[in-house]
């Protein structure tokens, strides 16, 4: 949760910062102020499926707690009747 949360912050920082070079631009370049928006959506949009990514794969189990439940499967032993 704290980590969405922190994606999301991230993202509203990169379009604030947009915004902010959008707000320079001259009311007369309509192209460039339209290429930051768009610029702007886009590279919110990329940092939070990146980092959507990267959080997905940090909490992913090493693969020495992966041997450790193959180990304690294998000393499991089932008596037949």
């Amino acid at each position: 949760m704290l980590v969405t949360a922190a994606l999301l912050f991230l993202c509203f920082l990169w379009v604030m910062l947009c915004m902010r070079f959008y707000t320079l631009i001259s009311k007369e370049n309509v192209i460039q102020r339209r290429l930051i928006a768009i610029g702007a959506g886009l590279g919110a949009g990329l940092i939070y499926v990146l980092g959507s990514m990267i959080v997905t794969l940090l909490r992913t189990p090493s693969s020495s707690e992966l041997q450790r439940q193959v180990q304690q499967v294998e000393d499991v032993r089932v008596q037949r009747r």
